[in-house]
């Protein structure tokens, strides 16, 4: 029997500008957690590492660890908490591109997977730097 694969389209119905305006608070919070990660004293090695259609938010160095950091900005409060949007393919192409810069790159430290969400609030922003979300061991 076949296996049949779905493509389910995102129902999106923002306006262009509404995009647009998403895209900016995106970038900003990506802005927003390289400083906090440099407030903390990690080396950011490089921004939105990108192979075709894959990217890595940041790279960064935390001692002797290397860190692959998503980032995931949200602009209001909704059900899906921010962190439970980076599923299973998307851990697996971090992976992957993950892999290619170690390799590429002669890297020799440790790789550690975090996922940075900001969420916009009333009196400013909400950080949560959530380190070791997922480990190449769990696929």
């Amino acid at each position: 029997m076949a296996l049949l694969r779905f493509h389910i389209k995102r129902n999106d119905n923002r306006t262009p500008e509404e995009r647009r305006e998403a895209q900016e608070f995106g970038k900003m919070g990506e802005q927003m957690t390289a400083k906090y990660l440099t407030d903390k004293g990690y080396i950011i090695l490089e921004h939105n590492y990108r192979r075709g259609h894959l990217e890595i938010d940041l790279i960064a160095l935390d001692g002797d660890e290397l860190v692959i950091v998503e980032v995931k900005s949200r602009a209001y409060d909704t059900i899906l908490r921010p962190e439970e949007s980076v599923d299973h393919k998307k851990r697996l192409n971090l992976i992957r591109l993950a892999n290619e810069y170690v390799k590429t790159h002669g890297r020799k430290e440790n790789v550690r997977f975090d996922i940075v969400t900001i969420v916009s609030k009333a009196d400013g922003a909400e950080i949560k730097h959530l380190k070791n979300a997922y480990n190449v061991m769990s696929f």
